[in-house]
Order: C-alpha cells, then structure tokens, then sequence
C-alpha cells in the first residue's frame, strides 16, 4: 500500500489496473499503426498506394461476399456519410463497383472488381504476415489468449 499525490492509500493491485487502463488505448493504437503500416507497405508495393486507410477494412469485408452500404456501416462503425464517402472513393478508383440485388432490387450491393480482389489479397497477406510476426513475439498460445480477450472487450460494446 502506498499513497497517491492527493493523498488517498492506493494497493499495488489497484495501481497496477489504473496504470493498465490507462496504457490499454496506447498499446491498442500501436498494435493497429502495426498492422495498418504493414498493410500500407503491401499495399504500395503492389500497386496500390492510392487505397485510403478505411479502404482496407472495407475491401476485406466486402471480399467475404455482397455487402450493401449498411453492412459497412455497422461493421466498421462509422457514419452513413463517411461510408457514403468511402464507397464513392472506392468505386471512383475502380476497387470496387454498385451492382442492383438480384433479389430485391431496391438494394445495392457492393462488389469487388478485378483490381479489388488484387488489393484484398494484399491486405489478407499483410494481416497473415503481422499476425505471424505477433505469434513469434508472444508464442502461439498468448496470441491466441490476446485474440480471444480482444474479441470479449470488442464484443462488449454490441451487448
């Protein structure tokens, strides 16, 4: 037990938590400036250097199959606006194109094109790579135990 600058008793326990949360968000953003530089780095030796950064999210979603504007939005957590945006940049750029659902032609649905595809498959190499990099860092069995409690606290928030 010690104590705090304002004078409270403060255990090691609680200063120990207090000091992880508040270093939690630092180390989350390293983390993804990580993977981010290791996808921007892919991605430009492929070609593909005009790709905005919420551009690699997107084109990994979308890889998984037909996604329409709102699959977007409530994946990647960001406005319709900003989704709106992106898709506009990405079509213009020729990564991905609109296609009207076959089943309900009300919809969109957004598509990966052929140079699409290519930049998807960088991204998908680069998280392999850094995932890979992480793994010999941590061993096998600490990141999985990571991913698993990444997946709880993200999970958190839909609940």
């Amino acid at each position: 037990m010690y104590m705090t600058n304002d004078g409270r008793a403060q255990s090691d326990r609680g200063s120990q938590l207090e000091s992880a949360a508040e270093l939690l968000p630092w180390l989350l953003r390293r983390t993804n400036q990580r993977y981010r530089g290791a996808i921007r780095d892919r991605l430009v030796a492929n070609g593909f250097g005009e790709l905005p950064q919420p551009g690699f999210w997107a084109l990994r979603i979308i890889s998984r199959g037909r996604t329409d504007a709102g699959q977007l939005i409530a994946e990647m957590g960001i406005s319709k606006q900003a989704v709106s945006k992106l898709v506009e940049n990405l079509v213009t750029s020729g990564f991905i194109e609109r296609r009207i659902n076959e089943s309900d032609r009300r919809r969109t649905d957004l598509v990966l094109t052929a140079k699409g595809r290519r930049a998807a498959k960088a991204i998908g190499q680069a998280v392999r790579a850094t995932g890979e990099i992480f793994v010999a860092e941590l061993g096998p069995e600490r990141f999985t135990d990571l991913v698993q409690t990444m997946a709880r606290i993200a999970e958190g928030r839909d609940r």
